[in-house]
């Protein structure tokens, strides 16, 4: 097929015969033409009205004919065809009115494939010069061109190079006539138009830094202007991120208090021309205030999940800085000191030789407080304990009798098991039983929670502290209550291809099944495919016999669809606009199919035979697109739409930023809402505990306007990343405190790690006695999709939970002991 074609009507009327029994409009067999692709055209009468008195009659001139009132023709070669159209109106009697006749001839002539195009890059040296490449093909040195550079100025060049007089935005044309077009044929011309800015460079690099010069007072900050190439004519602005400004070159300001803040200098050259846009560049950086000695020195630890006595150590001190020295004492004589910017040092990881109780603590010194007055030093202690690996996993099975689905017996399939461990059971009827593998007959069908603890024993036979509880919710039938159901899906080739699924939740394992699939035939398998030999409505019927007495039917109705459609419809299309570009589109036809033959036509002169065909239109405007399918000589249909193509976004007019509110009674809960004068149709925030370079993951939600709790007091910075309408992408940041955490004093919050979390998460909970946790995950439905029961001991216990099946998404972790609940939130990437 011919990807591209130039349909020339070279005489719109070579005679025209008229024979018409009045005169007026009602009898005018004139008509237009338009070409939809390189052989086919449409024919368009001047009177289209559908009356059943007017009757129309077409000839195209190469034996085909046609009846229909605007009909669309197919050549198979090109030449010179005479186009007969008879239009004769009639009375409702059948008497003849008028009759008008018209021919006119149509020339179908060869392609015109050629395709202009051009670049343009500038001077590496020069930078008002450009150089232009003629990238039209095919393109030979016979052929003519031009190019007008929107100054007011052209060239015939081939590939030119033109100096513009002054910076700005300018129309570049190219146009090219091919000249060995056959004697007697119009010229193939083709042209293109490109928008070309020529810019003077703007080589400013903006850069600051800063430091404390009072010995006495750390809140007095001193900037120094790094920017090159700087001026005496250039314009500075400081903006301090506390609501303050300066207009100094080098400005000292003072803090009102301790914190960390975002300081942006913007600086303007203020030596461009009229008219040219000025250059201007700016930075933003994050300026941590240290106040007095507000240091507050805390940890957190957790022990890793294959061995007890390895234990990984969390530097959770506030506020927290890279220059500040960490000494750890691990209380087995071990110690380790460095600088809090190395990691092994912030965070270190310790293996104790046995286990036993510990005094850990952790001494800090701000290095950044102690000019010229005293050391700002703290430290903090906390009692461990390390427990021997317990790697006992609790686990169970159940099934239902045949002879009685009241009765369930259990197999008790937890590892390492031994014959000493002690075992109990608990039914969820308020019945238990301390056997290994229990049957218990419950009294009525229904819906119970069955626990099942294991403790093992140590080598002199006394319980050890190694215990693990896990619970199962288990539906127990009634003795023939048991619902039956199935569901269905078709073939993506074939659609008259059947796949049934059977859904039914048997409790004996002797269940049988039998399809009746609606056509006169049918299967017995417990899942079943079925090919119908015609599309159609169906009616499927499920029958599920589970014992002699016991038989369950489901039937519903399905729809078999045609694998493929009918000729006149395969050619029918959807097109899609791209978010980042508004001349972009993708077009899809509803029919496709690897055997048939796709030609797109997209209104502005080009084409294409993929079966899915993405198009950047060059200019704004208004376009016909059409779809011709070709499946077999005798299949064939062409379909057109038009489209409003509008020009592309300038991104530069679009702001984007947010406000915060929040919670009055959870103070680091936090209700954000993104602002923008343009719609926004997607966003993704980033939050990052302060200093960035800290051992903090950051937290991403991608969602609209966002609620987070902030898992522990300090400074965050909240980064909004926004897609508008039109593709454009804006950020924005700003930083928020959290002075405290929870909504009073009864509040119990633990923090989840690793968090965002990918295939686990963990607390660490703290116990006076020894008392069994549980741990209850809910999504943002408040749905429970997660629970977990463990033994815990006195001290610090290290609660895991395996999350990797749970959907991406922020949870809440609800952890019950004794009389206290606690809250933890992660989220789950």
């Amino acid at each position: 097929m011919k990807k591209l074609f130039t349909l020339l009507l070279l005489t719109l009327a070579a005679f025209t015969f008229k024979a018409s029994a009045q005169s007026g409009s009602t009898c005018n067999a004139d008509f237009t033409t338009q070409f939809l692709s390189n052989y086919t055209v449409k024919f368009i009468p001047v009177i289209t009205g559908d009356s059943i008195y007017n009757h129309h009659s077409w000839n195209f001139g190469d034996g085909g004919s046609s009846t229909i009132i605007t009909p669309t023709h197919t050549y198979a070669a090109a030449g010179t065809y005479t186009v007969q159209h008879i239009l004769k109106v009639t009375n409702p009697n059948g008497v003849i009115v008028c009759r008008d006749t018209v021919y006119k001839t149509v020339i179908i002539q060869g392609d015109c494939n050629l395709q202009v195009n051009f670049t343009w890059h500038a001077d590496s040296l020069v930078w008002n010069k450009i150089h232009f490449t003629n990238t039209s093909i095919p393109l030979d040195p016979s052929d003519s061109t031009k190019w007008t550079f929107g100054d007011g100025t052209s060239s015939l060049d081939a590939n030119p190079v033109h100096t513009y007089a002054n910076a700005g935005t300018y129309t570049v044309c190219l146009t090219v006539k091919k000249n060995n077009s056959p004697p007697g044929t119009p010229q193939c011309v083709r042209y293109i138009c490109k928008t070309v800015i020529v810019s003077e460079p703007c080589n400013l690099v903006v850069n600051f830094s800063w430091a404390t010069t009072s010995a006495t007072n750390p809140l007095v900050i001193h900037f120094n202007n790094l920017s090159v190439p700087l001026s005496l004519t250039d314009s500075v602005k400081w903006t301090f991120g506390d609501g303050t400004s300066s207009f100094d070159v080098n400005p000292t300001h003072t803090y009102a208090q301790p914190g960390t803040y975002t300081v942006c200098l913007t600086v303007k050259k203020n030596n461009n021309a009229a008219g040219i846009a000025p250059c201007i560049r700016y930075i933003c950086k994050q300026v941590t205030v240290f106040g007095p000695c507000n240091l507050v020195v805390s940890y957190t630890w957790n022990a890793d999940s294959a061995n007890n006595k390895k234990i990984y150590f969390h530097n959770t001190s506030t506020p927290s800085a890279p220059t500040d020295s960490l000494f750890w004492n691990f209380g087995d004589g071990s110690t380790l000191s460095g600088l809090q910017v190395i990691p092994s040092i912030a965070n270190p990881v310790h293996i104790y030789n046995v286990a036993g109780t510990y005094v850990v603590c952790l001494k800090v010194k701000k290095n950044l407080n102690s000019i010229g007055g005293t050391p700002c030093v703290r430290d903090k202690c906390y009692t461990i304990v390390i427990n021997e690996p317990c790697t006992l996993v609790a686990n169970f099975t159940w099934t239902s009798t045949a002879a009685n689905p009241l009765t369930v017996a259990f197999t008790n399939i937890s590892a390492p098991l031994a014959s000493t461990d002690s075992v109990k059971w608990t039914f969820g009827d308020g019945t238990s039983s301390n056997a290994v593998n229990p049957v218990h007959t419950y009294t009525a069908a229904g819906t119970y929670t069955v626990c099942l603890r294991v403790q093992k024993r140590n080598a002199n036979g006394g319980l050890s502290n190694c215990v693990k509880e896990i619970c199962k919710t288990i539906t127990v039938p009634s003795a023939c209550n048991i619902p039956v159901n199935w569901s269905w899906h078709a073939d993506s080739v074939n659609k008259r291809k059947i796949y049934f699924t059977n859904q039914t939740i048997t409790p004996t394992a002797s269940a049988t099944a039998q399809w009746f699939f609606g056509d006169g035939s049918s299967a017995t398998s417990w899942n079943a495919v079925h090919e119908y030999a015609q599309p159609g409505r169906y009616y499927v019927c499920l029958r599920v016999e589970f014992g002699p007495n016991c038989v369950k039917y489901k039937c519903d109705s399905i729809t078999v669809l045609a694998t493929t459609p009918p000729c006149n419809e395969q050619s029918n299309f959807t097109y899609v606009k791209s978010p980042a570009n508004s001349q972009l589109y993708t077009f899809t036809p509803v029919f496709q199919s690897p055997a048939a033959t796709y030609i797109w036509t997209f209104g502005d002169g080009t084409s294409s035979n993929a079966m899915i065909a993405t198009h950047l239109y060059a200019l704004p405007g208004t376009y016909t697109v059409c779809l011709t399918v070709v499946r077999s000589n005798t299949c064939a249909s062409t379909t057109c739409k038009t489209i409003v193509v509008a020009a592309q976004l300038n991104c530069d007019s679009i702001h984007v930023t947010y406000t915060y509110q929040k919670d009055p009674f959870v103070p680091n809960k936090v209700y954000f809402y993104a602002i923008s004068n343009f719609p926004i149709l997607d966003q993704t925030w980033t939050i990052k505990k302060l200093p960035i370079n800290s051992s903090t993951n950051p937290v991403i939600l991608h969602q609209n306007n966002p609620v987070y709790v902030f898992p522990d007091t300090g400074y965050y910075q909240v980064c909004l990343r926004a897609i508008t309408l039109g593709g454009c992408i804006k950020e924005y940041c700003n930083t928020i405190h959290i002075e405290r955490v929870g909504g009073g004093t009864t509040q119990c919050t633990l923090q989840a790690y690793p968090n965002p979390a990918t295939s686990q998460v963990s607390v660490n909970v703290t116990l006076g006695a020894p008392q069994m946790i549980h741990v209850y995950i809910y999504n943002t439905l408040n749905i429970l999709v997660k629970e977990k029961h463990q033994q815990g001991f006195t001290g610090n216990n290290v609660v895991t939970v395996p999350v990797g099946d749970l959907t991406p998404g922020q949870y809440t972790m609800k952890v019950i002991h004794g009389n206290d609940i606690c809250y933890a939130h992660f989220q789950k990437i």
